[in-house]
């Protein structure tokens, strides 16, 4: 035998299948540890609430979508949480798939710059009587302004957006909990059939 083929045999048998290995296991690993973070149990509160434009925000909206939810802030529209919706909502549009529930306790959407809104996002005025507002804000995390619900309408974690570690975080915890577009079934023909 010649030292290449034994060098070819050697990376196919040992090499490749390692390599394969340990990368499949540090995605799943990767999995797990994002798994943890979205931990939480508590349900996103159900009802009907008028949004700022005058429509109704009903549970059938947010039916098979993963809904970010925050809290605009108060002052200035232009602040770096917009900047973050805007941007998630560009990068996740084509799925159809990501709703963003945006809460005004300052009155700001009036503020919000003209064509800022679109098709998927909600702005929801917090007056003194939107039990969604008071219910939420019981047990929002005070330094994280982002709230991830996933499909089954359960928040799943709360995230911050002071680092670019924080941002890339909800960026992939967003993105793993986007309902994946079935597959149709492979059907082999045999035969006639082809």
């Amino acid at each position: 035998m010649s030292r290449k083929f034994l060098v070819t045999i050697i990376l196919i048998l040992f090499l490749l299948p390692f390599v394969s290995w340990y990368y499949l296991q540090s995605g799943l690993n990767w999995r797990k540890q994002a798994q943890e973070i979205m931990s939480g149990t508590e349900p996103f509160p159900v009802g009907e609430y008028m949004m700022a434009d005058g429509r109704k925000l009903t549970p059938d909206s947010l039916d098979n979508h993963v809904t970010l939810v925050c809290f605009l802030p108060c002052g200035s529209p232009g602040t770096e949480q917009l900047a973050v919706i805007e941007a998630l909502y560009d990068q996740f549009k084509d799925t159809n798939k990501a709703a963003y529930i945006l809460l005004d306790s300052c009155q700001a959407s009036s503020d919000l710059p003209a064509g800022k809104t679109h098709k998927s996002w909600f702005v929801i005025p917090c007056k003194d009587t939107m039990d969604i507002c008071t219910s939420l804000k019981l047990n929002w995390a005070r330094d994280k302004p982002f709230a991830l619900v996933d499909r089954k309408g359960v928040i799943r974690s709360y995230y911050g957006i002071a680092t670019a570690d924080e941002k890339r975080t909800l960026v992939e915890h967003m993105s793993l909990l986007l309902p994946r577009e079935r597959q149709e079934e492979v059907e082999l023909k045999r035969g006639e059939k082809k």
